[in-house]
């Protein structure tokens, strides 16, 4: 008769550390006659009507408030004239980078043009057996960058 005690105590010490285990923070609130009621699950299954509960620390916190969105002001035709106002100015800025960027673009060519047309020279006077394929390749180089 011994042993069942034990495997009773054994059993409700294991019952009860699961229990500790797995119930980590519980919901509480006050229902419609102002009583407190604790629950694993929200009220009304809504996290923001139920304060939460660590059950280990006994600190109570409150659920979080919801970000309101943004308030804007105006009707929808000024709103719609602000975010083409927007628009444009990135536009402004975006056709300001793609000139500069042809600019540059302009700029390495005519270097390029410019360093064809040296080397060219250097292949009319140059003393090698490949003078002509030198030529050839720096006239497709000039054809390339001077046009």
């Amino acid at each position: 008769m011994k042993p069942i005690p034990t495997y009773t105590f054994l059993t409700v010490a294991l019952l009860a550390l699961s229990a500790t285990v797995s119930a980590n923070s519980v919901y509480t609130w006050r229902n419609a006659n102002g009583n407190p009621t604790y629950s694993d699950v929200p009220n009304r299954l809504q996290p923001a009507r139920s304060n939460t509960m660590n059950v280990r620390t006994q600190t109570v916190y409150q659920p979080a408030k919801p970000v309101a969105p943004e308030q804007t002001e105006g009707s929808i035709a000024e709103q719609q004239n602000q975010l083409n106002q927007k628009i444009t100015e990135a536009n402004k800025q975006i056709e300001a980078q793609n000139q500069k960027i042809a600019e540059e673009n302009q700029a390495m060519k005519d270097d390029n043009c410019k360093a064809a047309r040296l080397n060219r020279e250097y292949a009319e006077s140059a003393r090698s057996n490949n003078r002509e394929a030198l030529k050839q390749r720096y006239d497709a180089d000039i054809e390339k960058y001077c046009n």
